[in-house]
């Protein structure tokens, strides 16, 4: 059992290192110091590495916890005040929600191209290949001169749906069009939510990897990125301990 003095010595570390503490952390200690300690260490390795500066760090976490595979309130409403500390600002913090918050389309984009290819066995698809009009090439071009890029999958969902595509197209090019946020960040915001444990969306990976490179981004910010984006799998422990701790405080 943990003593009372060595419990305080280890809060106040953790303090004086993250800024911070909560219930969850407390319970996590009382009930096994060494799990506690190699969490946070784990903690420390984007910060000790330091290839993306703290508000850079907190903003990739708001994007991880708040994306809608997730959607921890708790851990991201933590996110935003350790940002907003570390320097963020307002608008800094509600782009990163902004682009966090296109991971919805990911529905159209996986799900229209496996509809596309159930329509052909059926013979009842669209002729994407021929679906091509004015007004369709017009959102495509807006889109890649917006982000600089194109996907196949997208020819799917532009021929089936482009009433959706222009709406979407709408909605997150704000975020790109003005912002206080650059490209190489906002790639790397789109690489920490397609990676996110509860989403890995390898084809969004790749993708956004190469633009994050194209605008700047080191392999060793990239691969911080993803480190951040993994920490979330701890919040098992700090969910679970919690509730192990009521459910023992209630026999």
């Amino acid at each position: 059992m943990t003593s009372l003095q060595t419990i305080q010595s280890t809060r106040e570390h953790f303090e004086s290192i993250h800024g911070f503490w909560n219930e969850d952390l407390q319970n996590l200690l009382e009930t096994d110091s060494e799990y506690f300690a190699a969490y946070n260490q784990l903690l420390q390795v984007s910060a000790r590495r330091n290839t993306l500066c703290a508000k850079e760090r907190e903003l990739i976490c708001v994007a991880v916890n708040a994306q809608v595979t997730y959607l921890n309130q708790a851990a991201t409403g933590h996110h935003i005040r350790q940002a907003l500390a570390a320097g963020a600002s307002v608008a800094e913090v509600a782009e990163t929600i902004q682009l966090a918050a296109s991971l919805g389309t990911h529905s159209m984009l996986i799900g229209v191209p496996i509809a596309h290819e159930v329509f052909q066995e059926l013979g009842i698809a669209a002729p994407v290949e021929d679906s091509q009009d004015a007004y369709r090439e017009t959102l495509k071009a807006q889109f890649i001169d917006d982000r600089k890029y194109w996907a196949p999958s997208w020819d799917a969902v532009l021929a089936y749906a482009p009433e959706y595509f222009e709406a979407y197209l709408s909605l997150s090019r704000i975020p790109w069009a003005s912002g206080p946020l650059d490209e190489r960040f906002k790639e790397l915001v789109y690489i920490a939510i397609d990676v996110a444990t509860t989403h890995l969306f390898e084809s969004g990976i790749r993708t956004h990897i190469k633009k994050s490179v194209e605008y700047g981004a080191s392999p060793e910010q990239i691969i911080d990125v993803m480190t951040l984006a993994s920490n979330i799998g701890a919040h098992t422990s700090l969910m679970g301990i919690t509730a192990l701790a009521g459910a023992r405080g209630a026999r």
